[in-house]
């Protein structure tokens, strides 16, 4: 049957690249089970961080995707993409690699325990190199999956930033937090220094501004969510596969029930 609906998971930790987490390992499973349960085209695209071994796991640059421009305020970085497939599944994973911002131990912490000063940044090139590689690839999803504080700003760029572009203006977003959250809260002087609209939410961590402007908000299947008790309206992730498969379709089809096929 061919896929009628477009998903990319965005992950800040991914089984078996990274050390083994909840969320790694989370991100491992769903894709897959979601892929094989549902009409979905799935791919996957997370950090290149310096402690995966490239030669391991067979990851090989993208040459038509190198030196991708991102937009950073006044100034413009580049990104080089590399991918590699998760063992045994069709599944393609996308890393976005940027010596500066990944090519260091640890996704969000040093070898102290302590947040790294440029968090903030870090996320905001990831997320901007995400929707930027799409755009290079002509792969518009149908929706955006983001897990980890990493991909929070995920959603509030595509609201506004992206709102108006012809691939991604009418991609929706879901987000789950959880993972390595470091404390790092968005600044009013750092979203205004690098054009980053978060609507009144300046002070709040990168998972908080994460769920405020999803479409919605899926927590991990345990523990407690990232900025607290659980509300309402916010669901949780069912810890056996099945029913958490068949929950999570349940959502993206109610989500997607009015994107065109």
């Amino acid at each position: 049957m061919a896929s009628s609906y477009r998903l990319l998971y965005v992950a800040e930790a991914l089984a078996p690249f990274t050390e083994q987490s909840p969320l790694a390992t989370l991100t491992r499973s769903l894709p897959e089970q979601v892929q094989e349960a549902g009409d979905f085209e799935v791919r996957i695209m997370m950090p290149c961080y310096g402690d995966i071994n490239e030669r391991k796991h067979s990851l090989h640059e993208v040459i038509r995707l190198s030196d991708t421009d991102v937009p950073m305020g006044a100034n413009t970085e580049s990104v080089s993409v590399k991918v590699a497939s998760v063992p045994d599944v069709q599944l393609q994973v996308y890393f976005m690699d940027h010596e500066g911002y990944f090519g260091r131990s640890g996704r969000a912490t040093d070898g102290d325990g302590s947040a790294f000063d440029d968090n903030a940044d870090r996320a905001l090139f990831f997320n901007r190199s995400v929707l930027e590689t799409l755009r290079e690839l002509r792969w518009g999803p149908d929706l955006i999956h983001g897990f980890g504080w990493i991909s929070g700003l995920l959603p509030t760029l595509l609201s506004t930033t992206y709102a108006d572009d012809d691939l991604l203006g009418a991609t929706k977003s879901v987000f789950t937090p959880g993972g390595q959250a470091p404390a790092t809260t968005l600044e009013a002087s750092f979203a205004d220094t690098m054009n980053l609209p978060i609507d009144g939410n300046a002070g709040a961590t990168l998972s908080e501004v994460g769920r405020t402007h999803a479409d919605a908000t899926i927590l991990p299947p345990n523990g407690t969510s990232a900025s607290g008790a659980q509300a309402e309206d916010v669901s949780r992730f069912q810890a056996d596969p099945q029913p958490r498969t068949e929950q999570t379709v349940a959502l993206y089809d109610q989500m997607l029930g009015e994107v065109p096929a």
